[in-house]
């Protein structure tokens, strides 16, 4: 009976499955964001980013020494999990729960390292030139069968009615 006990858990134990955290395991990378462009300031590619709600991806931001950016997603941020951010040589590690912006004074690199969480269809882009068109679009895609709305700042964040009908 021993044997039998045994050879049964070396069986399940063979089966049973790893669970792996996203933010650390199978990180996808994304095409780096370059925030001025062709001698252009006023540009950035890419523009638009299509990612999986549950997996961990590594962001890479370039800015250009043609200005100073400050490149914000208030509602992006707010509805991903931050794992950490990689800055600078040699590299400094920041972990924080959340960020507003990220600064570029005079050009440099950022790597942004977070798990998708929330559905849903996001803007981006430098404060001050989003209203010049600099802006881009970042979709969170999740399983039909999931409604989550995203988090929203202000006005319609203290909106939390859940009696639709």
């Amino acid at each position: 009976m021993g044997l039998s006990t045994a050879s049964h858990a070396a069986e399940m134990q063979g089966q049973a499955k790893m669970i792996l955290d996203p933010a650390v395991h199978g990180l996808k990378r994304l095409e780096p964001l370059q925030l001025g462009v062709d001698g252009d300031s006023s540009k950035m590619s890419p523009t638009e980013y299509t990612l999986k709600s549950g997996q961990g991806y590594r962001w890479k931001i370039k800015a250009s020494d043609l200005t100073e950016y400050a490149l914000v997603m208030p509602e992006f941020v707010r509805n991903i999990w931050v794992r950490k951010i990689e800055v600078g040589e040699p590299e400094v590690e920041i972990k924080a729960v959340t960020f507003d912006e990220l600064e570029f004074e005079d050009g440099g690199e950022v790597e942004v390292f977070f798990v998708a969480v929330r559905p849903g269809t996001y803007k981006f882009g430098p404060r001050g030139l989003m209203e010049r068109g600099m802006v881009g679009t970042i979709t969170v895609e999740g399983p039909d069968s999931l409604n989550i709305a995203p988090m929203r700042r202000g006005k319609a964040a203290d909106d939390d009615d859940d009696d639709e009908k």
